[in-house]
């Protein structure tokens, strides 16, 4: 049986708050033009050769993001997760994204179409002061991102980029005192522009520090204290 908009759009975590500040109309208006569309794993929804068809409220599972390295090779962004939207600036502004965008895993989403969002916020001056604001949140982060990344030794920037990975995304592990994220080598590799090899040097130091354990595609970080430190 299919799932109703309106159930989900109950389940949506909206870890934005954008729907918190909309009258009980303007919350039907987005749901008559919204429908459910549940994601394969590793289905596309978006390129960086075209804007987004639209703005996804991921209400179960995850959205990757990956970008391509000076190499050519693709690498991994940043997860969006329940909760997170994903398609708001590609939508406003009519640019393409600055990500490839695909589901991880099967991912269950309330899809509302490009043309039909820009109209339903320019409706309201609520509507786009509270855009403005999400953008502006988001801009920040990329700030504090961007500083986290600034120049340092290969082993504060990979703290760096473990700490960033933690504030945002991280998630404690079923070992007591451990917070895991989902990372594997390759990735923070491509990140910082430098080889695995180094990072893998790097990881295998604060390992024998006791700071982290390295795990198959994951990171568990045992000391946070001692980690923090370091950047």
């Amino acid at each position: 049986m299919a799932e109703s908009v309106a159930r989900l759009f109950e389940e949506f975590g909206d870890s934005h708050q954008f729907l918190n500040g909309m009258t009980a109309e303007q919350k039907q208006q987005l749901m008559t033009m919204s429908s459910v569309r549940t994601l394969a794993n590793r289905q596309v929804i978006a390129t960086l050769d075209a804007p987004a068809d639209g703005i996804y409220f991921i209400v179960r599972g995850s959205i990757r993001l990956e970008n391509i390295g000076e190499n050519g090779d693709r690498f991994l962004s940043g997860d969006l997760l329940a909760g997170d939207v994903f398609g708001f600036l590609s939508v406003i502004d009519g640019q393409s994204p600055d990500h490839f965008a695909s589901s991880h895993g099967e991912s269950t989403t309330i899809f509302v179409p490009a043309g039909q969002f820009r109209n339903f916020i320019y409706s309201d001056i609520g509507l786009t002061r509270a855009m403005l604001e999400i953008v502006c949140r988001r801009l920040r982060m990329s700030l504090i991102t961007l500083n986290r990344f600034a120049p340092g030794s290969l082993t504060t920037r990979v703290a760096r980029c473990l700490l960033t990975y933690v504030d945002q995304r991280g998630f404690r592990s079923e070992k007591p005192g451990r917070t895991q994220i989902v990372i594997n080598q390759y990735d923070i590799a491509a990140m910082l522009s430098v080889s695995r090899q180094s990072v893998h040097r790097v990881l295998k130091d604060l390992e024998a520090s006791g700071i982290l354990v390295i795990g198959y595609n994951a990171i568990d970080i045992t000391d946070m204290q001692k980690l923090r430190a370091l950047h």
